[in-house]
Order: C-alpha cells, then structure tokens, then sequence
C-alpha cells in the first residue's frame, strides 16, 4: 500500500482491541503503538518511563509523581506542581509523539486520544471497539487467571478510566459513536481475525479504492 494511513482504535477493556490493532498492524506491515508509544514519549520528553506508565491513560495524576518528575524534587514544591501539571505534561507528550509519528509513516495507534489528536488529518481512520460483557469477562479472567467476577470488577474500573481520560482530555465522550468511522461488536462478527479482516476491507475502500479500479 503506497499511501500513508492511519489507523486509530478506542477499545472497551478486555475487548481485544488492542491484539486486533497488533495483528492489523503485522498484516499492513505498519508501525503499531500501544504500550511501546509510553515508552518513546518519555524518552523523547526527557520524564520517568516508569512513572508515565504509571499514569498512563489516566484522567488525573498524583503529587506524589509529580515530584518524581520534577528535576528536583524540592523546586517542584516552589513551582506548584500539582495534580493537573502531571497529567497535562504527560498527555503533551503523547499527544507530540503521536503527531509526529503520524506524518512520518502509516502506523496504528491505540487508545491515548489519537483519534481525536489527529482530528483534522484526513488520512486517519477511526475504529472503536467493543464485545460483551460475557465474552470480556471470560477473555480477562483466562488471561489473569481470576474469576469471572474479578474480571468483571476490573472490566468495569478500567473501562471508567479511559472513559474519563478520553472526556477529560478532548471534551468529548468516549462512548460516542460519531466520533468514530468504524463501530466493531467482536463478538457478533466471530472473533478476533474477523474483526481484524473488517478492517483491513474498509482501509483499502477507504484509502486505496482508486488503485484497486486501475
């Protein structure tokens, strides 16, 4: 595929969003971010790795990082590092990392705002993804090896975390379907490799339906 793209993916907690943006990814033979992207942020930033993984995807940060993040501890007291300083400075970060790797090259992104940070670029594409809850539950608790209330506890925490953090950051809500190209329930089209070919189909009518017709 010559054109660059981006693909961009909201997922409920325990949905497989973020396995079906990586498989995505391998398919396309694009750069994938997720975890990795915390990573690259922090050290292009200059902040704690460990501490912005810490706070990642979450609406608000603590005191306590704040002043791990701080060149001195004791100056960021004098400088009123707060809850609010944290958390901005680690969205800023996301949000230049992300930007940036946008222009260079076709890439997935998952979850941290990306779809909304790259808001006005018209070669993105937005994809929430969802499952039910019996199917979340049962992929969590296999995961982690707890029960399937434990993973339903934890779905539901989760899930209001990064609803929070998407809301607090773009003013919009995470849950609004406008704000997406593509809605996906994994469990009503078969899974995991279904979700990932859906994807990939509505890429190439999206982006590449004039090469395909030459």
């Amino acid at each position: 595929m010559s054109k660059k793209f981006i693909v961009t993916i909201c997922r409920q907690f325990g949905s497989g969003g973020s396995e079906i943006g990586y498989r995505l990814a391998q398919e396309l033979g694009i750069k994938y971010y997720d975890k990795d992207l915390v990573i690259q942020a922090a050290k292009e930033s200059g902040m704690c790795e460990h501490v912005m993984a810490q706070e990642d995807e979450k609406p608000t940060g603590s005191f306590l990082y704040s002043m791990v993040l701080a060149p001195h501890a004791a100056a960021s007291h004098f400088l009123n590092w707060t809850e609010d300083s944290l958390n901005d400075r680690i969205y800023k970060a996301q949000a230049s990392f992300i930007r940036k790797a946008a222009e260079e090259e076709s890439c997935v992104f998952i979850g941290r705002c990306a779809d909304y940070l790259l808001w006005d670029n018209p070669n993105v594409y937005r994809v929430f993804i969802q499952s039910d809850l019996e199917d979340r539950k049962a992929r969590i608790a296999a995961e982690a090896g707890i029960s399937l209330e434990k993973a339903a506890d934890i779905i539901k925490k989760k899930d209001k975390t990064r609803a929070n953090y998407y809301n607090f950051h773009t003013n919009n809500k995470w849950t609004d379907l406008t704000n997406y190209d593509l809605c996906i329930n994994v469990s009503k089209i078969g899974g995991i490799e279904e979700a990932v070919h859906l994807i990939r189909e509505m890429i190439e009518l999206r982006f590449f339906k004039n090469e395909t017709n030459e």
